[in-house]
């Protein structure tokens, strides 16, 4: 089936009538046949031996994980708690890897203690010189290098390339506060093989950014990380891994067919190989099309301009459209007859910035319910409970078009 919005609609809507009436509104929905469709185009694109993570941050529902791990896919996770959901979807350590910017020292130690217990994390990515001192001080304090017991790491490169998407999701640019320059990976990894202390360096990591429009950034940066990592083999016999991260955006084109198909032509202008394990790890790619906001009516006001309507979603629930402007498509589930008009709809919390743009809809009535479709990837993960909100409930909606209930309406407390 086609991931089109308003055509997977037409399957969906009689779904999402009901799950307005089980689990009341605002209500996140994921569809879980769309969710599959994606995971195996992944797969198709890169198949084994790639290793493939789904990238919790995106929408980390331990149900939704769980499925993605059936379908063949890790985590990767950015805090102790997506390692917490990871963990509560059933996958080990081994198929876990840990990166993200903000990693605190107490989440450091934690996958230092995994490590010398035997439950290593799959790998940790280390963003800088004075994060691997603190990583270094945490495993010898455990004499992990004193035992059989290892922790694999990954350096991060900044990769200066330009990715092909908007600036605020351009983590691979040379200003980016992401990753090292490439004089201080290297400095790193020269540093470690002279200090040994139970931490594997086994190779690099690199995200250029996310919602990529375009392929060659992203195959720029991965180029950059295999052929400095296969400068630097003769420093070590671990150094074996490229983690090209994610970006795949939501959109049908370019797939991740395209990316992998510009990866393999750059590397073969450069004679480069890939080497002995390489990683991917998309996030919004798998969730996004297969999510859905089901909200309800609350006011509809006729303006000299445009009619209004105001719905019992908000940017709480959805962020996106006050964070970067973003648009979703939005259509209506029920409605009065009449032809569909440009229509303003905002949002349900005090800020004027809480909108939705304009969407050509019916006319409306309170009451009414509208359904905000691409919703699956950073909705429900960057919810806020401003304005005293509840946490909607989040509902699968399996192949057979029945309803699951994965977490409940959670009330606000102060």
């Amino acid at each position: 089936m086609s991931s089109d919005p308003l055509e997977v609609l037409h399957f969906s809507a009689p779904a999402l009538l009901e799950a307005a009436e089980q689990f009341g509104t605002p209500c996140y929905v994921t569809a879980l046949a769309e969710l599959d469709r994606r995971a195996a185009a992944l797969r198709r694109a890169f198949p084994d031996p790639w290793i493939r993570q789904y990238s919790l941050k995106a929408n980390p529902l331990p149900a939704l994980v769980e499925r993605l791990a059936k379908d063949g896919m890790g985590a990767n996770v950015v805090s102790a708690g997506e390692w917490a959901a990871a963990a509560q979807a059933g996958l080990p350590n081994r198929l876990i890897s840990f990166e993200g910017i903000g990693k605190t020292d107490a989440e450091l130690r934690a996958a230092v203690a995994a490590a010398a217990v035997g439950e290593p994390l799959r790998w940790v990515t280390v963003e800088s010189g004075s994060e691997m001192r603190v990583l270094e001080e945490a495993a010898r304090s455990a004499r992990l290098g004193e035992s059989e017991h290892f922790l694999d790491v990954l350096l991060r490169l900044n990769p200066a390339v330009t990715p092909e998407t908007r600036s605020e999701f351009q983590v691979g640019s040379k200003t980016s506060k992401f990753g090292m320059p490439e004089p201080e990976l290297r400095e790193l990894v020269q540093a470690s093989v002279s200090r040994p202390s139970g931490l594997r360096v086994r190779g690099i990591h690199i995200h250029v950014g996310s919602q990529l429009m375009g392929t060659q950034a992203w195959a720029e940066g991965a180029l950059k990380a295999c052929q400095l990592l296969a400068e630097m083999s003769h420093l070590s016999g671990d150094l074996d891994t490229v983690d090209v991260g994610g970006g795949f955006p939501s959109t049908e084109s370019p797939s991740p067919t395209d990316f992998r198909e510009s990866l393999d032509q750059h590397l073969d202008e450069a004679h480069v190989a890939l080497p002995r394990w390489v990683a991917i790890e998309p996030g919004r790619y798998l969730v996004a099309s297969a999510g859905w906001l089901v909200t309800r009516v609350l006011h509809v006001r006729e303006r000299p301009s445009l009619p209004q309507v105001v719905i019992d979603a908000s940017m709480s629930e959805l962020i996106r459209p006050a964070l970067y402007g973003a648009i979703h498509p939005l259509f209506a589930l029920t409605t009065a007859a009449g032809l569909p008009v440009a229509t303003e709809v905002e949002g349900a919390v005090c800020e004027s910035t809480d909108t939705f743009g304009i969407h050509d809809l019916p006319p409306l009535r309170r009451g009414d319910l509208l359904v905000l479709a691409t919703t699956g990837a950073y909705a429900s993960s960057m919810f806020s409970s401003y304005n005293g909100r509840p946490r909607p409930p989040e509902v699968l909606l399996q192949p057979d078009n029945t309803l699951t209930l994965a977490r409940p309406r959670t009330p606000f407390a102060p």
